[in-house]
């Protein structure tokens, strides 16, 4: 196990001395059984109080993400399989466990809505109808633009201490947003041209453009292969 780091400052809130704990800038339980055995999972160091927050988002995201991925993909179908039981009561450890995926099924359940009455631009990109099924069988999971907004500026904190040890600190601020393929030209050839790559691949693919100042910079975030968020960290 290794050592905590020293305290420091925090990756993500930037309060400083704090205690610290190493945080996954893409989450543990993301990796599929796919990803290379030896391969380094990125960790920088974080707060308490952060990891535990991030922890709950985390769990959020694949719990509901997880339900809409390709199955059949080497990528992402032990991802979505974890989903699935941590919706299937059966799969519980104990009374207790299976109290809370019941309600966590529910919840999610509850939440859904039928896919053919929901609009198509209301549908994030990649992640819409899968494997032939109508779309009137489909029902779509919500998400809370929250959580993806969260788990974005996560991942952008963490690639930025990895690659250049620096901290995304006031008047810069990190802004996420989704983007269709059919609208996504310009960016992509931004990306194409001037980005780094940091993979950890099935799992994650990110690429970053930087600016001469060394933090103004836009972002591609690919989760397995299937889901893509992007990203900025300007001065507002």
């Amino acid at each position: 196990m290794a050592k905590r780091p020293p305290p420091g400052k925090c990756v993500h809130c930037l309060k400083d001395p704090v205690e610290r704990d190493w945080d996954h800038v893409f989450p543990e339980a993301f990796y599929p059984n796919s990803s290379p055995k030896d391969q380094y999972k990125w960790q920088v160091p974080s707060c308490v109080p952060c990891n535990n927050a991030l922890s709950k988002i985390e769990d959020d995201f694949l719990r509901r993400v997880g339900l809409c991925l390709d199955p059949f993909s080497p990528a992402s179908r032990d991802i979505a399989f974890k989903a699935y039981r941590a919706h299937t009561p059966a799969a519980g450890k104990n009374e207790r466990d299976r109290n809370a995926r019941a309600a966590l099924r529910k919840r999610v359940l509850d939440q859904a809505v039928e896919a053919a009455t929901y609009p198509e631009e209301a549908i994030y990109p990649g992640m819409g109808v899968r494997s032939g099924i109508p779309k009137e069988d489909h029902l779509a999971v919500v998400m809370p633009v929250e959580t993806f907004d969260r788990l974005t500026e996560k991942i952008v904190r963490g690639i930025f201490y990895l690659a250049d040890k620096r901290f995304i600190e006031l008047p810069f601020v990190v802004h996420s947003f989704p983007l269709h393929p059919a609208a996504s030209g310009p960016i992509r050839e931004l990306i194409e041209t001037f980005a780094k790559t940091y993979a950890r691949e099935p799992g994650i693919i990110v690429r970053r453009a930087v600016t001469d100042d060394g933090i103004s910079s836009l972002f591609e975030i690919e989760f397995w292969g299937q889901l893509k968020r992007y990203a900025t960290v300007l001065r507002p």
